[in-house]
């Protein structure tokens, strides 16, 4: 008898473990499911319906080297909805600590989503110095996000690294972006 109650006693405890644990991965594959498709594109309205904390599942899987690189790749912009701290923190991150040149690029766009408006002037800050970077389609990228700043330091700076460039589908791309970054 005593054997049957310790037994449910311990299937109780597993089971509300167990139901912790599915709630966690409930929430995960809620979330994975929301960056599939072939077609996928950024559904703001989409990931309002997630769970309060998604934000936190969606950086997880941004940082999980597991996960596919698409699917990180989608995490990373689902992020730009949710603005906060942790959020900038992972795409300076990926600006300046990545060695992948496609993660910094990402990271820029990243960036600039999310923090154009809130946090013009630590962006600016931040981007500044990638202007001087080797690869040019980050700089491309640099220049539009501070070109939708638009602030005073932004257009001395984006006079400058213009005046410098040596390659005209460079300057084309610049220049595009000028037209089309508002």
């Amino acid at each position: 008898m005593l054997m049957i109650m310790l037994s449910r006693l311990y299937l109780a405890f597993l089971l509300m473990g167990m139901s912790a644990t599915v709630s966690a991965a409930t929430e995960t594959e809620q979330v994975l499911a929301s960056l599939q498709g072939y077609e996928w594109q950024l559904d703001r309205e989409r990931l309002a319906g997630l769970p309060v904390d998604s934000w936190r599942t969606l950086l997880d899987i941004a940082q999980d080297a597991d996960q596919l690189d698409y699917v990180r790749a989608r995490a990373a912009a689902s992020l730009t909805a949710f603005p906060n701290e942790d959020v900038w923190r992972f795409f300076i991150q990926s600006t300046q600590a990545s060695t992948a040149v496609v993660s910094r690029r990402r990271g820029v766009d990243g960036l600039c989503a999310a923090f154009h408006e809130s946090r013009a002037a630590a962006l600016e800050a931040a981007l500044v110095p990638l202007l001087r970077e080797a690869d040019p389609h980050l700089r491309v990228q640099t220049a539009a996000c501070l070109q939708r700043l638009d602030t005073e330091t932004s257009r001395e700076v984006l006079a400058v690294y213009r005046a410098a460039i040596a390659q005209d589908w460079e300057a084309r791309a610049v220049s595009i972006d000028r037209r089309h970054a508002k």
